[in-house]
C-alpha cells in the first residue's frame, strides 16, 4: 500500500476522507509557511522541509484523528447499508403490486417511496458531513500545539525557514527535518478527544 493510499477514504462512499485529509494537509501547510522567518538579515538563510504526508500516516496525533473518523465513517456506512437494504425491498413490493394497483394509486406510492428515499440520502449527507466537521474541529484543537513543535524543531535545527515538501521543487535528506517533526510531535502533542459527529449541528450542504 503506498502512503497515498493509507490516506482514509470515507466509508459511506463519498469524498469525506479526502475531504478530511486535505483539511489537515492545508492546516499544516499554513502552519509551516508561517514558521518562514529569517532569524537576521545579514546571514544566508537556512531552510528546511517537512514531508506532511508522511506526518500525516505517521504521526499519532493524527492517527488518533483518522481512527475515530474511520470508526464514525464504518458506522455511517453499516446504516446506510441496512436502510438501503430496506427501501430496495420496498421499491420491490410496490413493482410487485403494480398491475393491482390503480395507475393513481400506484404513482401515489412511488412518490411517497422517492420522497423517502430523498429523506434518506439527505439524512446520510449530513451525517457524513458531521464527521468532516468533527474531524476539522479535533485538527483545529492541536493546530497551536504543532506550529509550536515545528518552531521548536526549526530552532534546534538551525533552519530560518521550514516549508512544506510537497510544494519544493529538490530538497535533499540533509534539509529534511520530517523525522525530527514526527517524533517531537510523537512526545509532545498528545491526542485530543474527538467529538461525536452527531452533536455537531450545521447546514446540509455547509462547509
Amino acid at each position: 500500500m503506498t502512503k497515498k493510499e493509507q490516506k482514509q477514504e470515507c466509508a459511506c462512499g463519498c469524498c469525506c476522507g479526502k475531504k478530511a485529509v486535505a483539511l489537515l494537509g492545508g492546516i499544516a501547510v499554513s502552519v509551516l509557511l508561517a514558521v518562514g522567518i529569517c532569524k537576521t538579515m545579514c546571514c544566508t538563510t537556512k531552510t528546511m522541509v517537512v514531508d506532511f504526508e508522511r506526518v500525516q500516516v505517521e504521526a499519532e496525533v493524527y492517527k488518533s484523528i483518522f481512527a475515530e473518523q474511520k470508526k464514525y465513517e464504518e458506522k455511517l456506512q453499516a446504516q446506510l447499508t441496512l436502510e438501503a437494504g430496506e427501501l430496495q425491498k420496498e421499491e420491490k413490493e410496490l413493482m410487485d403490486q403494480k398491475s393491482k394497483l390503480k395507475e393513481v394509486d400506484f404513482k401515489k406510492k412511488s412518490l411517497a417511496l422517492q420522497q423517502k428515499v430523498a429523506e434518506t440520502q439527505q439524512k446520510y449527507q449530513l451525517q457524513a458531513q458531521q464527521i468532516i466537521m468533527a474531524t476539522r474541529l479535533t485538527a483545529q484543537k492541536v493546530q497551536e500545539s504543532i506550529k509550536n513543535t515545528i518552531e521548536e524543531v526549526a530552532n534546534k535545527a538551525g533552519a530560518d525557514i521550514v516549508v512544506s515538501k510537497e510544494i519544493t521543487v529538490y530538497s535533499n535528506d540533509k534539509a529534511d527535518l520530517t523525522d525530527n517533526f514526527i517524533n517531537a510531535l510523537n512526545e509532545k502533542v498528545k491526542p485530543v478527544a474527538y467529538p461525536d459527529p452527531a452533536t455537531i449541528n450545521f447546514t446540509v450542504g455547509a462547509q
